[in-house]
This record gives C-alpha cells, sequence and structure tokens, in this order.
C-alpha cells in the first residue's frame, strides 16, 4: 500500500474516532443535564465558587427566614436583555427568581426586578448569588441591594397573606 492511502487510512480512522468521542461526550453531557434537572432542587451552585452544595448546606448560611410565593411574576432586566420571572420565594434580604432565560446575566453583576401588576412590589436591584439551570429556565437566588422600608412592608404583608 502506498504511504498516501496510509495517511489516508489512519485519517479516517482518526476522524471516526474523534466523531465518535465527541457524540459519547455530547451524550454524557445531555445525560447529566437530564439527570441535573430532575435533581436540581438537589444541588445548587453557588456563582463565586462554582462549587456544587447541598440544599441543607444552603439552609445552613441562610440568616432569615423564606416565604414561598406561588403565582407571582416579575419584569427581570440586566440593562440589555428582558424577561419575565416567576418569584420562587423571598426574605428581608433576598429574593429567588425562577423561569428565567439562560442567556440572562450572563456578565451583569446586577439586576434590576419590577411588576407592573403588583403595586407593592418595589423596583429592586438585586445581585445573584447562585444559580442552577434545568428545562425550565435557569433559578438564581439573590440579594437585595436596596431593600427599603417598601420591601420590608411588601414581606410582610406578604408572609401575613400566607399565614392566614
Amino acid at each position: 500500500m502506498a504511504p498516501l492511502q496510509e495517511s489516508k487510512i489512519s485519517r479516517n480512522r482518526a476522524s471516526k474516532l474523534s466523531l465518535i468521542q465527541l457524540l459519547r461526550a455530547a451524550q454524557r453531557r445531555w445525560a447529566a443535564s437530564a439527570a441535573a434537572t430532575f435533581f436540581s432542587r438537589f444541588n445548587t451552585v453557588p456563582v463565586q465558587t462554582g462549587q456544587t452544595e447541598s440544599p441543607q448546606a444552603m439552609a445552613d448560611k441562610r440568616r432569615q427566614p423564606r416565604i414561598y410565593i406561588t403565582n407571582t411574576s416579575v419584569y427581570v432586566t440586566d440593562g440589555c436583555l428582558f424577561a419575565t420571572a416567576r418569584i420562587g420565594n423571598i426574605s428581608p434580604s433576598g429574593i429567588c427568581l425562577c423561569n428565567l432565560p439562560e442567556q440572562l446575566y450572563r456578565s451583569a453583576g446586577r439586576l434590576t426586578v419590577f411588576s407592573n401588576d403588583n403595586p407593592g412590589l418595589p423596583v429592586l436591584h438585586i445581585e445573584p448569588r447562585w444559580e442552577q439551570t434545568g428545562w425550565s429556565g435557569k433559578t438564581i437566588g439573590a440579594a437585595i441591594l436596596n431593600a427599603s422600608e417598601t420591601w420590608q412592608l411588601f414581606f410582610v404583608h406578604t408572609a401575613s397573606q400566607i399565614e392566614a
């Protein structure tokens, strides 16, 4: 066999192997992301460290109570993109936003949250602390940078509505 044909055959084998390796890596990544979606409640990823922490470890770090909210939507912007999110829970100094698009806040350190439907909810400037991604979008936990008296009143009012 001529040397030129041998090099073509070895290149074809190498490209087939590379393609197979690429497909296997994609399959592993897809399986991991699908599993992560199902177990996303148990796997939170802090933005600063990139390390995985359990919900119990995250709950131990919480200094303030959380009020879980259903069916409350807000608008979120990073200054470039605009999206709708669902509030998952709130605390006196934090908020959890669910169903955000993946593209939002890739490089923004601050987000703005507001509502046209709820006049009691003030405009909030927040700083994301952790995120997790699932099939329904991204969920983030954020610190409220401008937790005013209006926010405190909203928190207390919401907590009293849920307890009633």
